[in-house]
This record gives C-alpha cells, sequence and structure tokens, in this order.
C-alpha cells in the first residue's frame, strides 16, 4: 500500500471519528440540558416563586436553544407544568397581598379548566381567605362604629388581669398583640408580666400604647412573626386557622378586640413596609424569615429599630 493510500485512510479515520465525537458531544449537552430541565420542575414542585419559574422559563428556552423543543419532556413541562406553577405563584402572591381582587382574578382564570384540579389546594384556600377578610373588614367596621378604644375599659381589662391562667388561645393574641407593641416574647411568657403591660389608666397604660401605635415603625420580621402566631403558616404563607366565632367566646369578648386590633395593625404594617421596600427596588417576598427569639432581643435591644433595614435584603 502507497504512502498515498495510508494517508488517506488516516484522514478517514479521523474524520469519522470526530463526527462520532460530535455525535456523542451533542447526545451529552442534551442530555445535560434536559436533566437542569428536570431539576427545575422538581424545584417548582417543591416551591413556586418567582425565582423558580423563572430556573423553570431558563431551562425551557435552553432546550429551545439546542434544539430539543420537540423532546415529549420539553414538551410536557412547557405545555403542563409551566401554566400551573405560573398560575400557583399567582395565587400565592394574591394571599401574600391579601389582595381581594387578585385573588378573585386567580379563581376566575382556573376555573372550569383542567388547572383548576391541578390547584384544588389553592382554589380552597383561596375561598378561606377571602371569607377570612370578610370577616376581618366587617368586625373592624363594627369596632369603629363602637369606637375600639371604649371596648378596652377598665373593666374589660381588669377582667383581663384576673385569669390566673389565661386560656392558649387568649394568651397567644395577647402575646402577639404586645410583641407589636414592644414585648417580646421571653418577658411575655409569663403571664404575670402581660398582666402587669395590660394596666388600663396611667401613661403606660395598653390603650396609650394602642393610641400611639404606629404601624410604619415595626420592623418587617416582627410582623412576619405576629403573622405566624395568629396563623397558621406554610411555606410562608399565612393560612387562618383562629376562627373569629371562637375567638369571640374566648375572654368575654376581650380577645376578640385584641385580634382584630393585632390583625389589622399587622397588616397595615405589612402594607406600609410593601409599597417602601417595592419603591426602594427590593422584593417582598416569603423570604422574610419571622423574628425568632434571639433575634427579637437584638431588634429590641438596638438603639435604633427600623421597619425596613438598609443593610441587607431578606
Amino acid at each position: 500500500m502507497s504512502n498515498q493510500n495510508i494517508h488517506r485512510g488516516v484522514i478517514m479515520a479521523d474524520v469519522e471519528n470526530s463526527l462520532e465525537f460530535e455525535k456523542y458531544d451533542k447526545k451529552l449537552t442534551h442530555n445535560m440540558t434536559l436533566d437542569l430541565l428536570k431539576e427545575a420542575v422538581l424545584a417548582n414542585r417543591a416551591k413556586s416563586g418567582e425565582a423558580e419559574i423563572k430556573h423553570l422559563q431558563d431551562a425551557l428556552y435552553l432546550c429551545e436553544d439546542e434544539g430539543i423543543g420537540d423532546d415529549p419532556m420539553v414538551v410536557e413541562a412547557r405545555d403542563f407544568y409551566l401554566p400551573r406553577f405560573t398560575a400557583r405563584n399567582r395565587f400565592l402572591e394574591s394571599f401574600r397581598r391579601e389582595d381581594r381582587q387578585m385573588i378573585r382574578a386567580c379563581l376566575e382564570e382556573v376555573e372550569g379548566t383542567p388547572l383548576e384540579q391541578f390547584l384544588h389546594v389553592e382554589v380552597r384556600q383561596a375561598a378561606v381567605v377571602l371569607d377570612y377578610l370578610e370577616k376581618v373588614d366587617a368586625l373592624q367596621r363594627q369596632n369603629q362604629r363602637k369606637n375600639s378604644q371604649m371596648v378596652l375599659s377598665g373593666k374589660a381589662l381588669s377582667e383581663l388581669r384576673s385569669y390566673r391562667k389565661p386560656p392558649p388561645l387568649l394568651l397567644r393574641i395577647v402575646k402577639a398583640t404586645l410583641l407589636l407593641l414592644g414585648e417580646i416574647e421571653d418577658k411575655t411568657d409569663d403571664w404575670k408580666y402581660c398582666q402587669k403591660m395590660c394596666t388600663p389608666t396611667g401613661p403606660n397604660s395598653l390603650n396609650r400604647r394602642l393610641a400611639d401605635f404606629e404601624p410604619e415603625n415595626v420592623h418587617v420580621e416582627i410582623v412576619a412573626r405576629v403573622r405566624e402566631m395568629l396563623s397558621k403558616s406554610r411555606d410562608g404563607v399565612a393560612h387562618p386557622d383562629i376562627d373569629i366565632e371562637t375567638v369571640e367566646k374566648v375572654g368575654a369578648g376581650t380577645a376578640l378586640v385584641f385580634y382584630v386590633w393585632a390583625m389589622t395593625a399587622a397588616k397595615r404594617s405589612s402594607e406600609i413596609q410593601r409599597t417602601n421596600r417595592e419603591k426602594r427596588g427590593f422584593s417582598y417576598e416569603d423570604v422574610i424569615r419571622p423574628a425568632n427569639r434571639r433575634r427579637q432581643r437584638e431588634l429590641m435591644t438596638s438603639q435604633s429599630v427600623t421597619a425596613i433595614p438598609s443593610h441587607r435584603i431578606y
């Protein structure tokens, strides 16, 4: 065999090997891309948020760029999972904002579609949250007509302080109210301390502190903890588990006044903080952690506690 034929054979073998490697490399890249897509789907199954939705969208864009947009896994992720996860995220955001119009829009969007079955938990929760918001608003209007400050009369507070061991629900509500007023849970675990904080008269009386309350000055993590105390928290979203009719029966009606005040004060504080954070370009999501006891001590002992810390984003 001539040297020329040998050289030609070597070149052809190199070409064939190169083509095989290109096929192998392309298949490897496709598999890696599909693995990224699978990870994005699993991440959204565990928790749907703006970051998780974007992760899934980016993975789908990458699949399209790689020319595997027709792969069954890609089609399922694009046509089945993405719209469902996006709709679920809108529900969760509407719950966080306690926005009735947004909640109703989410319900209308999924009603009579396959999404309704997939999001059956969120659909049921939407009904609970809507009912809860209506009841709180009705009670707030009722208390405004009756002048809620007058409801916390000396007699009512004296009756509250007369408990040697208060019902657990009443204690929970009083502790949440006092936390908004700056009293940490380490102190309010002691019912005698709570009794002392519920004095009806004097410069440090409870009514005076309620009247002087400024929702914009409550730290965002304290508000998150109060909402957690007054509701059942799951995935950072408040799911009310306190039945208002039950609260009415506790503490001769005094618990209801505390509850309505604490919930509406926390809601107002959240609205102010959300607006301020959005003006500053921050995201207001469920990444805000409720202040644990150590964090409460840090916040309450600092000389200047701002509602929205400027040194970090939660």
